[in-house]
């Protein structure tokens, strides 16, 4: 079968045929993969630059892909065959309590898996085998943005756990809702996008971040949603009053982050999902005082599971209908899986989501 290839720590990329029992296979269920999605970390890895890539034990070259939809092939307990499904891509060490408890987004040993990332073959091939408990039924009349369901799963866990963490105060409004609370969300890419309408759905006030002026697109999305935009390339000194929530979505310097703790409110929340690849910050003491005093809450925030990619499918169907041309706006461009090696090498202008068609 085809798949599409890397050897994490080298530069470069391929599709090649492989023999099935040359890669890996997690189960019983047979899917057939019909599109896979590109992010970041999957261009880092093209590149050779993420360190913390790896293939499986014994080889030198990995099956690339954490974001996929497939078709079931063959019945298996709930599963029927044509049933649109999409895999978790974090599989637990199997021994912490919270990976046995199916929360391998908080393993305690570090030893956890992920799919065409770390120690695990991906899902960029035609077909493979999986373990039902990682299997996620897409709903009907959301397969065209489903694939939009992995980030935001992981995005789904973030806004939980702050929300989670906030249960420390009172920080419901006097309607019962987020409305009164404001939310910084650092970079206007796909993650940004993505998590700025899940705050939204939150009812929170969001003002996104960026060192440029919109694009054309951009501006059309958070004119839809309610969302303002700042323009951050001559800093943040013109940005008013203070958060309740910043979200970094962003690779931007940890510069950034020592510009913008400032505005954090009063028992209020750094979320660090997106980070830096190189680069340094300093706090000084005064600073650590004041973020000790103000009850602030610095969270890092990575990885969804399950229950949470379930969530995400319900947000789309739910956006597709609230948010309509905004949702037809987040699937930039599909290409056969023979153009794979071109558009995984770099990020195209405006773009929000590439899919690789098989």
């Amino acid at each position: 079968m085809k798949a599409i290839v890397v050897k994490p720590g080298s530069k470069g990329v391929e599709v090649r045929d492989v023999n099935e029992k040359e890669v890996q296979n997690f189960g019983r269920v047979k899917v057939r993969i019909i599109e896979n999605g590109i992010c970041g970390t999957d261009r880092e890895i093209v590149q050779g630059k993420m360190t913390s890539a790896r293939a499986p034990q014994g080889r030198d070259w990995l099956v690339l892909g954490h974001e996929a939809l497939g078709v079931v092939e063959e019945p298996f307990g709930e599963f029927k065959v044509n049933d649109v499904v999409m895999p978790v891509n974090r599989r637990g060490c199997g021994k912490c309590n919270n990976c046995l408890m199916g929360r391998a987004d908080h393993c305690e040993t570090g030893e956890f898996v992920e799919a065409g990332i770390s120690d695990m073959d991906g899902f960029m091939r035609e077909y493979y085998y999986d373990d039902p408990k990682y299997l996620v039924k897409v709903p009907k009349g959301i397969e065209d943005i489903a694939i939009l369901a992995q980030p935001l799963s992981d995005l789904e866990k973030s806004v939980n756990e702050i929300i989670k963490v906030q249960e420390r105060v009172y920080w419901t409004c006097n309607d019962g809702t987020f409305s009164c609370r404001r939310a910084l969300v650092i970079g206007s890419g796909p993650i940004g996008i993505l998590v700025s309408m899940l705050l939204r759905s939150h009812s929170f006030q969001v003002i996104v971040a960026n060192r440029r002026e919109p694009t054309e697109i951009e501006d059309q999305i958070f004119q839809e949603i309610g969302v303002e935009y700042f323009n951050s390339a001559k800093g943040y000194t013109e940005l008013k009053g203070r958060f309740d929530v910043i979200f970094n979505a962003s690779t931007a310097p940890p510069t950034v982050i020592e510009d913008i703790i400032p505005f954090l409110n009063y028992n209020g929340v750094l979320g660090l999902f997106g980070f830096p690849p190189s680069g340094e910050m300093k706090l000084s003491f005064q600073e650590i005082q004041r973020l000790s005093l103000k009850g602030v809450a610095i969270l890092g925030l990575a990885n969804g599971q399950k229950p949470h990619f379930e969530e995400a499918m319900r947000h789309l169907s739910q956006w597709k209908i609230t948010w309509p041309k905004t949702t037809n706006k987040l699937i930039t461009r599909t290409v056969h899986v023979d153009e794979a090696p071109k558009v995984l090498s770099f990020k195209e202008e405006n773009e929000i989501k590439v899919k690789i068609r098989w």
